[in-house]
């Protein structure tokens, strides 16, 4: 798996859909923004790693470890998107890996502050990928020594409406970010930037909130 929310363009569903989201809340996790709000877009993905490469990701990589993340379209009184490039990805949507028992929503605003020093209030979750990571043997992945054996890991990628509560760029970008992430560059954009991180997916979320 890539932590790419994007890596596969879902198709909407609704009712009488068999990937429909609209089930009891209690088919979800405590986190997850579908036992409150029926109508969002789900992007669902299933990929495999070897078990050691999944191993690996569960022990090293942030956003796989804790399960959840949150990212968001930030929108000022114009209606300008906020965009961040950063070293490893480009242009992107800001956001990050929720804390533990941190709620989603605090999560993105935290992000948001912490990657482009503006301020924004959370609106609503518009938006979810959803992926579940396996063991490309299967859960019991090395036989000789089941205690070895990888889980599957769910990993989700919440994306959520924000509005600027204060719009002013920061001027020093090295006090952004942090210790293993360079942001390179903060704007307000008219439209999403060609090659924007994450494609279709991320194209597809921000047509969502703008309508």
């Amino acid at each position: 798996m890539s932590d790419d929310p994007a890596s596969a363009g879902a198709d909407p569903v609704g009712p009488g859909d068999p990937d429909d989201p609209r089930e009891p809340a209690e088919g979800f996790p405590a986190r997850d923004p579908r036992r409150e709000h029926d109508d969002l877009i789900v992007n669902r993905v299933e990929s495999t790693r070897s078990p050691e490469a999944l191993r690996r990701l569960r022990t090293e990589n942030e956003a796989i470890r804790e399960g959840w993340v949150a990212a968001g379209v930030v929108l000022d009184p114009a209606d300008r998107v906020l965009v961040v490039d950063l070293a490893d990805r480009g242009w992107a949507l800001p956001g990050g890996t929720a804390l533990p028992d941190e709620p989603l929503a605090s999560t993105v605003e935290r992000e948001v502050r912490e990657e482009t020093g503006v301020a924004a209030d959370a609106v609503r979750p518009h938006a979810i990928h959803d992926e579940v990571i396996a063991a490309a043997d299967g859960p019991a992945a090395d036989e000789a020594s089941p205690a070895e054996a990888v889980p599957d890991t769910p990993f989700r990628v919440v994306h959520f409406e924000l509005r600027a509560t204060e719009s002013t760029l920061p001027v020093d970008l090295a006090a952004l970010g942090d210790d293993d992430e360079t942001v390179r560059g903060v704007e307000w954009r008219e439209c999403l930037p060609e090659g924007i991180y994450g494609g279709d997916w991320t194209e597809r979320v921000y047509d969502r909130i703008v309508g």
